[in-house]
């Protein structure tokens, strides 16, 4: 249940006790100023968008307002900032579940010169929707091409054992490795779905506690 209770009060004291612990009991009290929202900002959003297949830049520069404030909201106990990326990235998600499938039920054209940048900390987020489903387009690509070569590959070594063996064609091959993708990325998105609303909270209470202690951790319940 991905629904959120804008005025869950154990959630406000969560943020109270949390904040009271870290800077009055922690071995080692840290401010809690603008640098500390900064690095906030930078994680929270790090574990829900990795790979900057969800969040489009508008939604990232409506975030951006936050980035100094999050020090603020926690004195405050103020979720205003995780409410806001919470819904935003369960809309995304729903959104690209459509995108994975309609790409997936097409075969792909390997003729074409694209490139692929696997460092996702060199790329940008997506401008509009459509250079979203593009980027989309090129990770599945490039994850079924993959499995597509190791296929070729397989068929070219019961060949070599086995003069007789008939090799599958390219063509049944792309559809196997395409199939093998969607349904990768089904069982992916099964396990996203299994994530409720406090899983989320727990990665932002964490992505607080942790940039006073790396080693500091809390599971919401």
């Amino acid at each position: 249940d991905n629904t959120v209770n804008n005025t869950d009060p154990k959630d406000k004291v969560l943020i109270t006790i949390l904040n009271y612990v870290l800077t009055q009991w922690h071995y080692e009290p840290k401010e809690i100023n603008d640098s500390f929202s900064e690095n906030v900002y930078d994680t929270f959003l790090e574990r829900l968008d990795p790979t900057k297949r969800y969040f489009l830049q508008s939604d990232i520069d409506e975030f951006s307002k936050y980035r100094h404030d999050i020090d603020d909201q926690i004195k405050k106990e103020d979720l205003t900032f995780f409410f806001l990326v919470f819904e935003r990235f369960n809309q995304r998600t729903d959104e690209s579940k459509t995108y994975y499938k309609e790409i997936l039920a097409n075969k792909f054209d390997f003729s074409t010169d694209e490139s692929f940048i696997v460092d996702y900390d060199k790329t940008q987020y997506a401008e509009n929707q459509n250079q979203l489903i593009q980027n989309w387009h090129k990770i599945l690509k490039f994850s079924t091409i993959s499995r597509l070569y190791d296929k070729v590959n397989d068929e070219e070594d019961k060949f070599k054992e086995d003069k007789n063996y008939k090799k599958k064609t390219f063509e049944a091959l792309e559809i196997e490795a395409r199939e093998t993708t969607l349904t990768n990325m089904n069982d992916y998105f099964i396990r996203l779905d299994e994530l409720n609303y406090s899983d989320w909270f727990s990665t932002y209470i964490n992505a607080i506690s942790e940039e006073f202690d790396p080693h500091t951790t809390y599971l919401i319940l």
